[in-house]
């Protein structure tokens, strides 16, 4: 397939490891805020965290030091600089108001901070749940029914994970504890799945392989009505990526207003699957409301449906949909000429005109060594919605 040059610039670094340190760097997210200005947080992971500076936490359970950055651009993602580091992980950025918050876990527990100038200064982090086994993704936070929806996974108390939702009505004070309710934990997927038989009698088929059904990297999606057959009145769909066997798939339930998890039925038959291109693995979905469609930034696949070819994940691709169904490619948003490395688990954001996506990039790696993420890189595609048309 013939690639389109979207990219209004060349790759910019948002953050680099340096030489030597034994740091690991992952999955970004990021928002884009007024005049230009940027925001990217991502985690820091690997035995030399406990030897930088700045804030830093501690997980007793597993004994792992975890460090966070939240990078700053004012000149639309040209160049970056350090805003704040911070003790926790897998961190979600979004603004309510005036205000930008930062919401990621540790040890368990919702934790978030603050910025009231932009990401020029920012809060203590405040611990806002009881330690539940809470585990998220760094995602953007889904404004619906007058509330933020933040997907997570938790422990349940029949032993375990299921996927949730935790909420907080906006314009309340994010950071105070009473801010956030937790919605009831689902059962793992493994039990919302049908069996293959009444799957294929439905004439819906079953996208597995031979490697178990897992699911993470959740995402939550405002649907508005008439624009989804399962969610005609309108909703809240939340997605995740899902470990299969299979490319271009993910899972799908949608949300009722407690925060309860259930799924749609097809000609009878539970449905727990959406085609989507880079479903398989980390990926960024949003409702964009000028270009009346949903947009995804993920991986894309030389094969497919061939098991064989899952994580192959050096490519990166913008699709557009109407109905969160049918897909129309866009598009590659890296410029021509970049070098060989891999890059994935995108995160992107919406400046004016433009797509901005961040995402995590590794170096090619030495004959049976594994690529490492020591980059988060940045680009900007000019005009994204035209791709739609192309």
């Amino acid at each position: 397939m013939e690639e389109r040059e979207n990219a209004k610039a060349a790759e910019a670094v948002v953050h680099a490891v340096a030489e030597g340190q034994r740091v690991s760097l992952g999955a970004p997210s990021l928002l884009a805020l007024a005049g230009g200005k940027l925001l990217a947080a991502f985690d820091q992971t690997g035995p030399g965290v406990k030897e930088l500076g700045g804030n830093r936490g501690h997980e007793a359970k597993s004994n792992r030091w975890v460090q966070g950055r939240v990078m700053l651009s004012g000149d639309g993602g040209a160049t970056w600089r350090l805003s704040a580091t911070y003790p926790f992980r897998c961190a979600s950025l979004f603004r309510d108001g005036g205000d930008i918050y930062l919401a990621g876990e540790m040890e368990g527990a919702l934790v978030a901070m603050r910025s009231p100038d932009g990401g020029g200064s920012w809060s203590a982090p405040q611990q806002l749940t009881e330690r539940t086994g809470l585990r998220l993704s760094p995602t953007r936070p889904a404004a619906w029914n007058g509330a933020w929806w933040l997907p997570a996974q938790a422990e349940r108390p029949d032993g375990g994970r299921g996927n949730l939702l935790l909420r907080a009505a906006q314009g309340a004070s994010l950071l105070n504890r009473k801010a956030w309710i937790a919605g009831p934990v689902a059962p793992p997927l493994a039990t919302f799945l049908a069996p293959a038989e009444t799957m294929q009698a439905a004439g819906i088929g079953l996208p597995c392989g031979r490697k178990p059904v897992a699911w993470g990297d959740l995402a939550a999606v405002e649907v508005p009505a008439g624009m989804q057959e399962w969610l005609p009145d309108g909703g809240l769909a939340v997605t995740g990526a899902t470990a299969s066997g299979r490319c271009n798939w993910c899972a799908f339930l949608t949300a009722g207003a407690d925060g309860s998890l259930s799924g749609a039925q097809v000609d009878g038959a539970p449905w727990r699957w959406l085609p989507l291109p880079g479903g398989h693995a980390k990926f960024s979905l949003f409702h964009d409301a000028p270009g009346k469609c949903f947009v995804a930034v993920g991986h894309r696949e030389a094969a497919a449906m061939r098991p064989e070819t899952a994580g192959r994940m050096h490519r990166l691709g913008i699709w557009f949909s109407a109905n969160l169904a049918d897909w129309t490619y866009g598009g590659n948003p890296l410029p021509s000429g970049v070098e060989a490395g891999l890059r994935w688990a995108a995160a992107s954001a919406v400046s004016g005109n433009d797509l901005c996506v961040a995402y995590r990039y590794a170096p090619p790696a030495p004959e049976g060594k594994r690529a490492a993420a020591t980059q988060i890189r940045f680009v900007r595609v000019a005009n994204f919605r035209q791709l739609r048309k192309a």
